[in-house]
């Protein structure tokens, strides 16, 4: 439908349905007088046959006492039905049909009683409607709704055709039952976990204005939920009950659904929260009647999460609930707690926080999240992917065949890393981009941000679980070569983001003489060398000195002597595989460790040593992980370190027979009082703009 053209009318069926009495709240009568046989009414009433072309269609065991059946009205919105009496009209006497319903399994159970009772010339057919503790606004919105169900049925016996409207221009309308009062209940579900959980907020907030995405259960794209009026507790008459008014927007949208959240009491110690969505016809889309389906399916989820987070009880027995829950055993008499509700031994488990617990399970989430982000970015990064998207915004098809890979497996990642926000999205154009403040972090390996690195040592890791789980049992350690060369690569390349841009113009240069004198000729040792990053960047400024790097690893060492007769070094720069407690000579002018001594075999012999061979206005020059005390380590930081000491540095360490302090085992503290034992007499921490490094300067 053009978006100019008028929306289709919903007009009523213009029947002789009226409500006939309104006498208390919670119950509600309905008449029309229809000039049909009694049991031709009856037969349009119970027979699923005729039932799916003026109400709904059946599943199960509709209008047969003791049985329960589902009317689902196809557009995502159904009954929940129990039948407790259905009998047949014969002769004068009436034909009676009794249920329970409840509107989409979630809402409190109403009682319906159909009475179709031959009158002379047709059949009255009175519908009565009781429900316990409804929202005060069911009289007026079931009120409204009955006449209208009565006048499909007569215009269905009247014309033979469809009188069921296949979709409406409101819903869906759903109640769902809070263990709680409305106050405290509004509280709980507004507050920041809680709507992370039940709403499965991803982004944003319920403050008027702020777009929130949340998650519908569908891969369509963003979807967008922005609060347009809130109202508090105790702000607006005549109910006082806070509620909000929303908006909700999705890409294939031209317009945007209106909504409703609002709660009121329903009894002692008991509310009903409520959410309505009104205006689909504004929102001239082709097939409205999935959209609706899938929120309705988005709001019974989020209904059940909503009852899960704040403590309702177990379910009601069957699976519709019309049962009480299980009764407590013959032997609990009442006087006490009942079985289990105790804790300590033999008590049961004890009773959780539930927000609490939603909180957490949502942190969880995003770790795991986290993790399987990581991987697809490791992937990327080795197939050449986030390099390619770098260069410009592509399509599915287009970043195939620019990387000579397979369509269907490119477009599947594209869609990982766009859920996990890194990539964004021209829909219309079906292009993929990479900002380049993310390429700048992910694809740019010279960039002094990069985090790539830190993605391909992931996978490098988590190869080594059986191996690192192996030592955990036998409390042995794995020595270098027990580790895959990736491991070392990545690490490799994770220090290069900080010793390439950040060793020879900023750490050097914050010691006061340093820069000068390497700048004249000295002699420097680098211990724990690795590939040699940081003997040949500092030998690439300082041509006048001379360079020695210590590795215990045979492989480290070839490929450092390598790299260094490459570059046209090697009369100034030499690589030994030694431990430099045992073969450090003096005099030097500069010695450097970098991430090197929280892994040494002997961490006081190796501090030894070095003072031994420094000149007596020598340097030491320390780098290690940011650390505090083992409970302040926390945050991302120090989840990455700990994991990169349980995996690596740890089980490397023992190996060597050394004491295994960790990657985080040097704060400040432990490293002045090992350095002042070993006969260092100043020892300061040089402030450096990472979270991940300390820089420490030791002098005799």
């Amino acid at each position: 439908m053009p978006a100019s053209a008028a929306p289709p009318p919903f007009p009523p069926l213009a029947g002789t349905a009226f409500p006939a009495a309104q006498d208390r709240w919670e119950r509600l009568v309905t008449m029309a007088e229809m000039p049909f046989p009694a049991g031709r009414v009856w037969e349009a009433l119970v027979s699923p046959a005729h039932l799916r072309h003026w109400l709904a269609v059946c599943h199960g065991h509709w209008a047969e006492p003791d049985q329960e059946s589902t009317l689902d009205f196809e557009d995502g919105e159904f009954f929940y039905c129990r039948t407790s009496q259905s009998m047949r009209p014969r002769g004068a006497r009436p034909g009676t049909l009794i249920y329970q319903w409840r509107w989409v399994g979630i809402g409190p159970a109403a009682t319906v009683t159909w009475t179709v009772r031959p009158v002379p010339g047709g059949t009255l057919v009175t519908v009565v409607e009781e429900a316990t503790n409804p929202p005060s606004d069911w009289r007026s919105w079931n009120g409204m709704g009955w006449p209208g169900i009565l006048d499909q049925l007569a215009n269905y016996l009247r014309t033979g055709v469809d009188s069921r409207w296949p979709w409406r221009r409101m819903g869906p309308y759903l109640q769902i039952p809070l263990p709680q009062m409305p106050y405290a209940a509004w509280a709980a579900l507004t507050s920041p976990p809680a709507v992370q959980h039940w709403l499965q907020r991803s982004a944003g907030s319920l403050t008027v204005g702020d777009p929130m995405t949340v998650v519908m259960g569908d891969a369509s794209g963003t979807v967008e939920l922005t609060v347009t009026k809130s109202v508090d507790a105790g702000q607006e008459f005549p109910s006082y009950m806070p509620y909000l008014e929303f908006e909700l927007r999705r890409p294939s949208w031209r317009a945007a659904l209106g909504g409703r959240l609002w709660i009121e009491p329903a009894g002692l110690g008991e509310s009903l929260l409520q959410v309505f969505h009104h205006g689909w016809e504004r929102l001239d889309i082709h097939d409205p009647v999935t959209e609706r389906k899938l929120l309705t399916s988005f709001w019974t989820g989020a209904a059940a999460r909503a009852q899960m987070l704040l403590g309702a009880g177990p379910s009601a027995a069957g699976p519709h609930g019309w049962t009480a829950g299980a009764a407590p055993s013959p032997e609990h008499n009442g006087a006490g707690p009942a079985p289990g509700a105790m804790n300590g031994h033999g008590g049961g488990p004890p009773a959780i926080d539930l927000p609490a617990a939603m909180a957490f399970g949502q942190t969880v989430l995003d770790h795991l999240g986290g993790a399987m982000t990581s991987l697809l970015v490791a992937l990327g990064l080795r197939l050449g992917l986030l390099g390619a998207l770098a260069a410009g915004p592509a399509t599915s098809a287009e970043l195939a065949a620019g990387t000579g890979l397979a369509e269907r497996y490119v477009r599947e990642w594209l869609w990982g890393l766009h859920s996990a926000g890194y990539l964004r999205l021209d829909a219309p154009a079906g292009r993929f981009t990479l900002p380049a403040e993310h390429a700048a972090v992910l694809g740019a390996p010279d960039s002094p941000m990069s985090m790539s690195a830190g993605f391909q040592l992931v996978p490098a890791m988590a190869g080594m679980l059986d191996e690192v789980a192996a030592a955990f049992r036998a409390g042995s350690g794995i020595g270098p070569e027990g580790f895959p060369e990736s491991m070392y690569e990545a690490m490799e390349q994770m220090s290069a983001t900080w010793l390439d841009a950040l060793l020879v113009d900023q750490w050097l240069p914050s010691v006061d003489g340093l820069v000068e004198r390497l700048r004249r000729g000295a002699r420097v040792a680098d211990v724990g060398s690795g590939s040699g990053r940081a003997v040949l960047a500092m030998a690439r400024r300082f041509p006048a000195s001379e360079f020695i790097g210590y590795d215990v690893y045979a492989r480290n060492v070839a490929r450092a002597s390598e790299l260094a007769s490459g570059a046209g070094m090697a009369d100034r720069v030499r690589f030994r595989e030694a431990d430099a407690a045992g073969d450090l000579t003096g005099p030097l002018d500069l010695i450097t460790m970098f991430a090197t001594l929280h892994d040494a075999p002997d961490p006081y012999a190796l501090l030894g040593a070095a003072r031994a061979a420094l000149k007596p206005d020598g340097v030491l020059l320390i780098q290690e992980s940011a650390a505090a005390t083992p409970g302040e380590n926390t945050g991302p930081a120090g989840q990455i370190l700990y994991a990169t000491s349980v995996l690596h540095c740890v089980p490397a360490a023992l190996a060597a027979g050394g004491p295994a302090l960790g990657t985080l085992g040097l704060p400040y503290e432990t490293l002045a009082a090992l350095a002042g034992k070993a006969g260092f007499g100043h020892v300061h921490e040089v402030p450096v703009q990472s979270p991940m490094n300390a820089l420490f300067v030791l002098r005799p």
